[in-house]
């Protein structure tokens, strides 16, 4: 299937979600369903399939999963739902599947087509699941058909009763009470979130319980259930018209057709500069902001390593890292023949492949530097960026801290070289526009610490230009190696720069902005959201959070990671 035809396909899911679901809100595109532009979580394995993998025809599973989704909007409850739902990331797993079982066991007669999609679909994903490979995927489906059979109709077929009959046999006397009150609540979302909890708590903490091993293969299970596929091209306009744009549209990976994207200007980049944080000021004043940096954290009391286990979530994933040997089964190890021989009866003659984890994806800050934000407690930024980029670095990701400012007020020495020229019409950008590098990816935060406490100090904040800002960061991880590519844009509102403004007209610089973030959007290469520290910037992001930076960080801020991004 096509990059078009898959979009085609979404849209019209979309119309039966928000048909079949009661929400006119809802989209659904890149596998991820958006309820009034905002992201809903779903965990449940056989919906987070990708259709084309599928030995079933593509629309079989589509369907199905786009029935199953719009069932779940249909009879939950989703703030009762996240009122109750675990941390824990197994039990979570749990927890959402068994509430879309209970929603698709509310399938009426009436709608037997959906609940025939819904079954397809299903049974095709089990056809080449991959879950029940690992301990704790065989966890999880096997409670996924003890329950299915319990709420809607057990599956007969003899290679996955072969598959689940010990697991089931071990934890039926764990679960077996609430197993029978998900039958007994299934109409009632508040009475049933009683044993669905308990099952999902129960089985998390058999994982908890187990061996390191069993805990490895918990983040290996969930990375490949969490980590969402990148976002394809996409368009505000419909039908033929959206066909034709995806061909003719110009790519955001060109740097030229983004800077001047909408017939964007600049009057001269002679005077345009690349600065570091390490080099703005003196070693001995970076020494002290960094000492004051370093207290204003320790007042926040939130741990780095927790953070890092949160966005671990996000970005986890697993290398090959050699071999275990003197294992039950696996691969026959060669170093052990003579032991076979010697010894028939000795089965730990076999060996496994060791994963490590590894968190394959850049997160690239990039932070309004203009005057406005010393007024938006740029020092509360600093703390909060600062406390990421180290959790980024604990948990094995890759993250860069940027700025962008101008070197001068009010145009400085451009807007003197427009004037000796005799001032010509709509001369573009007039300013000597200033881009920093606080931290880049390829150094660790250790080593970066002094260069980001450069971002204490104000003296170097002036006016902002963000739609260029933005092109910078964006090729700048587009020359990354990791395949996830994540920018984070702290903003207070729209672009300011008064030179240029007052020569080509209010509009003029904000303009740039939003058509760079729509064709980085569109693309899909790089995941673009925005914390908003002031004003409200939805009418350029799609995808915005706000950070209350008026008192002490809470956990909420430091969440934006999150809230921007995670598959939830």
């Amino acid at each position: 299937m096509t990059a078009v035809e898959r979009r085609r396909s979404e849209r019209n899911g979309s119309a039966v979600i928000r048909a079949l679901g009661r929400t006119p809100s809802a989209d659904y595109r890149a596998q991820q369903l958006r309820v009034n532009d905002v992201g809903v979580g779903i965990a449940t394995p056989y919906l987070l399939a990708d259709p084309s993998q599928d030995d079933a025809p593509d629309d079989v599973v589509s369907r199905g999963v786009v029935d199953a989704i719009a069932v779940r909007l249909r009879h939950s409850d989703g703030d009762l739902f996240a009122e109750h739902e675990p941390e824990d990331v197994v039990a979570r797993i749990i927890f959402d599947m068994l509430e879309q079982l209970r929603c698709e066991s509310l399938v009426p007669d009436a709608l037997a087509g959906t609940r025939n999609n819904i079954e397809r679909a299903f049974r095709a994903w089990c056809l080449r699941e991959r879950l029940s490979s690992t301990a704790i995927g065989i966890l999880i489906f096997t409670v996924m058909h003890m329950v299915r059979a319990r709420l809607i109709a057990p599956i007969h077929d003899e290679l996955i009763e072969d598959r689940i009959e010990s697991t089931r046999a071990l934890i039926s006397p764990i679960i077996g009470v609430a197993l029978k009150g998900l039958r007994e609540h299934r109409e009632d979302q508040t009475a049933y979130v009683v044993p669905a909890l308990s099952i999902a708590e129960a089985i998390a903490e058999m994982v908890l319980e187990s061996s390191a091993d069993l805990v490895e293969q918990t983040a290996q299970t969930t990375a490949a259930l969490f980590i969402p596929p990148e976002w394809g091209e996409d368009d505000s306009a419909d039908g033929e018209q959206w066909i034709q744009g995806v061909e003719t549209v110009a790519k955001p990976s060109d740097r030229e057709a983004l800077e001047t994207i909408g017939g964007y200007r600049v009057f001269t980049t002679t005077h345009d500069v690349e600065l570091r944080g390490g080099d703005l000021y003196s070693a001995e004043r970076l020494r002290e902001l960094r000492v004051t940096l370093d207290e204003q954290i320790a007042a926040q009391s939130v741990s780095a390593f927790t953070l890092a286990r949160r966005v671990q979530r996000l970005f986890v994933g697993f290398a090959e890292d050699g071999w275990r040997s003197g294992e039950e089964e696996g691969f026959l190890d060669p170093a052990r023949l003579g032991q076979v021989v010697a010894n028939p009866g000795n089965h730990n003659v076999f060996r496994k492949q060791r994963l490590s984890p590894i968190a394959p994806a850049v997160v690239s800050f990039l932070i309004d530097n203009s005057g406005s934000m010393k007024r938006q407690r740029h020092q509360s930024v600093t703390v909060l960026v600062d406390t990421l980029a180290r959790a980024l670095d604990l948990a094995g990701a890759t993250s860069e801290i940027l700025g962008f400012t101008t070197n001068a007020w009010n145009g400085g020495e451009a807007l003197r070289e427009w004037r000796r020229a005799g001032e010509p019409g709509s001369p573009g950008r007039l300013a000597e526009r200033s881009h920093i590098i606080y931290k880049d990816a390829d150094t660790p935060w250790k080593r970066s610490r002094h260069g980001v406490a450069a971002m204490m100090r104000t003296q170097h904040f002036r006016e902002g230009i963000d739609g260029e800002a933005i092109v910078w960061a964006y090729e700048r991880l587009l020359a990354r190696p990791e395949p996830r590519k994540v920018l984070v844009v702290f903003s207070d509102g729209a672009p300011m720069e008064a030179a240029t403004i007052n020569a080509n007209g209010e509009s003029f610089l904000e303009s740039h902005l939003q058509l760079v973030v729509q064709q980085i959007e569109r693309a899909g290469v790089v995941q673009i959201g925005a914390a908003t520290v002031d004003q409200s910037v939805e009418m350029i992001y799609s995808n915005t959070v706000g950070i209350d930076l008026t008192g002490t960080l809470s956990l909420s801020e430091y969440q934006i990671i999150e809230k921007l991004f995670a598959r939830r």
